[in-house]
């Protein structure tokens, strides 16, 4: 059991871990992290403030970063490093919000497992970023529907719903996307020995293995699910704080940001 100090987050959705210092970790502390990460697939670590090689070689002590093939770098020395800004005059909605997702679920190997974000610029009460609970949700869920989705995979597609606010943030940056990608994956995997739901909403266009009566009804019924206000914690951030979520057991979306600016620190981690 962990040393460290942690508070669960609203409806039991992640972990808040007090008192540390994320430039200063020994071993065994970060191995506690990972504890931490593991059982609560996402943590929550209050005005960090790191610079970006502190950032950088904290995400290297949890997992191998990985260039994020639709974000450009930081900077040559910093190439893993993305950042996410939002602009006072930007209309569009904000990249990823509006639908709950698992960070490329279109990826069929190899996709990169871990997302961090760190505070750099926050406006006043706006920008929060909204987790869901695939662990929880799982939980809930009516025994007669495990017992449906127990071999069930989900054809998750960058085409997705989501890929609008994709399409849009790419035209803004001058990126050239490739051709859309797609992936089949089970809808409930095992992480920690606890089972937990994986359907990423933004991302999925049909469940497969199941009967072919049920399919449609699963896929609204599993959507609607995860987005249940019991599985939900909306984050507010502060600057510097830091966030860190398993794809695998955690869901996330951004929140609704108008008139004014937001900037964001994020590493993706295989």
């Amino acid at each position: 059991m962990s040393n460290l100090s942690i508070t669960p987050g609203t409806n039991n959705v992640g972990a808040y871990i007090n008192s540390i210092e994320l430039k200063n970790l020994e071993q065994k502390q970060v191995n506690e992290i990972k504890d931490i990460l593991s059982q609560f697939g996402v943590i929550f670590i209050k005005k960090q403030s790191l610079d970006p090689e502190a950032y950088q070689n904290f995400a290297k002590s949890i997992g191998t970063p990985v260039i994020y093939p639709r974000l450009k770098g930081l900077d040559k020395k910093f190439p893993f490093i993305n950042v996410i800004e939002r602009k006072p005059e930007d209309k569009n909605l904000s990249f990823g919000s509006s639908w709950l997702h698992q960070d490329t679920s279109y990826l069929a190997n190899d996709r990169p497992r871990y997302t961090m974000l760190m505070g750099i610029e926050i406006p006043n009460g706006q920008g929060n970023t909204i987790f869901s609970s695939g662990f929880n949700a799982y939980k809930k869920l009516p025994d007669e529907v495990k017992h449906k989705i127990k071999n069930a995979t989900g054809i998750f597609s960058s085409a997705g719903p989501i890929a609008v606010t994709r399409l849009e943030r790419e035209k803004e940056m001058g990126i050239k996307s490739s051709d859309s990608m797609e992936a089949e994956h089970p809808i409930v995997k095992m992480v920690n020995g606890k089972k937990t739901l994986y359907v990423s909403p933004g991302h999925l266009m049909e469940i497969k293995n199941v009967d072919k009566k049920d399919a449609v009804y699963l896929k609204k019924y599993l959507i609607d699910h995860v987005n249940k206000k019991e599985f939900i914690f909306s984050y507010e951030w502060s600057k510097g704080d830091i966030c860190l979520w398993d794809n695998l057991s955690i869901l996330h979306m951004a929140s609704e940001i108008k008139n004014c600016r937001r900037v964001m620190h994020r590493i993706t981690m295989k």
